[in-house]
């Protein structure tokens, strides 16, 4: 199909996913590795849309890594000829078109019906979790923690401040609601509160202000809210302060350190690798928890490297 035989870094429109760029290929790998085939029907060079689906969806760290551990991927160009038009001609789909994204067995059967008119990360993110648990494997913790990222990211959450005696200890007892998605202390005129992101079709406002009450904690209006300049503050004790992680992660992950639970479920195969590596603390900011993830991924990727996740090969 062409000289090499990955595409990586090379198009924006492919984002920071490693692409096999020969269909057949792609299915062998699947085969050999007992993965599934994430296959992506893509305008290169695109459009506006194209392009956004590379560097807004195809760039999340979590959803990069998630993608390299569970499938085989491969990129067919839709508006090239020669074997890329035969693949395109192959599975019907037209030319010159806007990300499509399909889901396939080893064999080449099609999973589930395919990615299209959707170029959000919420949208990819659902289709992955839906073909995982239909082929009865795991999804890991960190990704379910990404989709609850992405609902508030897309302003699909809602939003409530309680005052709260203590705001670290508010932090903890709100988060653990499961319907809750983040947690933050921070000051309304100079009064402690937590400001909690949830989801609302998972517990209603009433519901959840009632879970509140019964904790101790009091609805207040949303004015002025000013965050605390050391949130989550059992997580900021711990040496997972210095990774980069999503708002989501920082919530669970500042419940689950006082109480003692693994991480392990809540971090993936790489931000693993790195809280055990013992240079992390000196190629990193104690602050780094709070900041964009995809930053300070980029930063510790260029200062301690990344960890290998088998999948593709020449």
């Amino acid at each position: 199909m062409q000289t090499d035989a990955f595409s990586f870094r090379e198009h924006r429109e492919l984002g920071e996913v490693k692409w096999l760029r020969d269909h057949d290929r792609a299915l062998a790998l699947a085969a050999e590795q007992e993965k599934p085939v994430l296959l992506l029907f893509q305008e290169v060079p695109g459009c506006s849309t194209c392009v956004r689906f590379g560097q807004d969806v195809l760039t999340h760290p979590l959803m990069v890594e998630l993608i390299a551990d569970r499938f085989v991927t491969v990129a067919i160009f839709n508006n090239h000829p020669g074997l890329d038009a035969e693949i395109l001609r192959r599975y019907d789909e037209p030319s010159w078109n806007n990300p499509v994204v399909r889901f396939l067995g080893a064999d080449g059967t099609e999973l589930l019906p395919r990615l299209s008119d959707r170029y959000d990360a919420l949208g990819l993110h659902e289709k992955i979790t839906a073909v995982l648990e239909m082929l009865g494997a795991e999804v890991p913790g960190y990704f379910k923690l990404l989709g609850r990222d992405l609902l508030a990211e897309y302003g699909l959450s809602k939003c409530i401040i309680y005052t709260t005696p203590c705001f670290w200890s508010g932090e903890t007892s709100l988060a653990q609601h499961p319907a809750v998605i983040t947690a933050d202390a921070g000051w309304i005129d100079g009064e402690e509160v937590v400001q909690v992101h949830f989801d609302p079709r998972e517990v209603s406002r009433q519901d959840l202000d009632a879970y509140a009450l019964a904790e101790g904690f009091a609805p207040i209006a949303c004015r002025g809210f000013r965050i605390d300049d050391e949130p989550q503050f059992y997580l900021r004790k711990s040496s997972a302060r210095y990774l980069p992680l999503t708002p989501a992660q920082r919530t669970q992950i500042n419940v689950a350190l006082p109480y003692r639970r693994s991480l392990s479920d809540m971090l993936s195969p790489q931000q693993s690798a790195w809280l055990a590596d013992p240079r992390l603390q000196s190629s990193s900011s104690d602050k780094a928890y709070r900041e964009d993830i995809r930053e300070w991924w980029a930063a510790l990727a260029g200062r301690l490297g990344l960890i290998g996740h088998g999948g593709l090969s020449a």
